[in-house]
């Protein structure tokens, strides 16, 4: 069983992961807390060659939510029509905690889009995530059934590769967060494939239970300055 411990204090996170992304990687799948997207600036040309890459975030309402659904329950008389009607009620409030959700990730996006300095190389990133989003090749989903406390990033390789099937870091820090790294921040990549499995099944489990987000995505970045400029230079 093969283990590295990346310490932010030394290399930021997005920068190792840039370094295992080489050109013949398949995928890259990343689970964060919230989506930071200015982590994602030295990730740039990898974004724009890999076959797939999913981004799974979590929720912003989840305490709220949670106790906004047992509130329901609670007040509900079990047995019978009641029941049946219990359930329809939750089913109409969870829909709507989720819209909620959604609209509310979006909001918060769309002032981190804003408030990424106007550069060259974030103009550069976000016309790539949007120029991605739209072949298919990015995909965002959000997860609105509590807080993504874990990060993970998950990258595979096809058969042949020296490091096939791929690798797995876990940690505490976000790889899509910028700046300078955090001292108490800590990862570990895991290699072996027992390891690699694991991690790619709890991944994917929460994947399939999230909701689309990147059409809100690739709308917040249609209507940000960077496209905006984008098109303005064109015209």
């Amino acid at each position: 069983m093969s283990r590295d411990v990346l310490d932010n204090r030394q290399k930021r996170l997005s920068l190792s992961v840039r370094d295992l992304i080489d050109d013949s990687a398949s995928s890259a799948r990343f689970a964060v807390g919230y989506l930071f997207l200015d982590g994602l600036v030295p990730l740039r040309a990898q974004i724009e060659k890999i076959g797939q890459m999913e981004i799974l975030i979590g929720n912003v309402i989840n305490r709220a939510s949670d106790e906004e659904v047992r509130a329901i329950v609670d007040t509900k008389i079990r047995g019978g029509e009641d029941w049946v009607r219990d359930q329809e009620d939750v089913a109409s409030t969870l829909r709507d905690l989720h819209d909620r959700t959604a609209a509310e990730t979006a909001a918060n996006l769309r002032r981190t889009i804003e408030a990424l300095p106007h550069t060259a190389e974030n103009q550069a990133l976000l016309l790539t995530l949007a120029r991605r989003i739209a072949d298919g090749g990015l995909k965002i989903r959000l997860y609105t059934h509590g807080h993504i406390h874990a990060k993970v990033s998950l990258i595979r390789y096809p058969a042949g590769h020296p490091s096939a099937p791929g690798v797995a870091i876990v940690g505490s820090s976000n790889m899509t967060l910028g700046g300078a790294g955090n001292p108490t921040e800590l990862n570990v990549v895991l290699r072996d494939a027992a390891g690699v499995h694991a991690v790619a099944n709890w991944f994917r489990n929460l994947w399939h239970a999230s909701q689309d987000f990147h059409r809100e995505l690739f709308d917040e970045l249609g209507q940000s300055w960077a496209l905006g400029a984008s098109m303005a230079a064109v015209e």
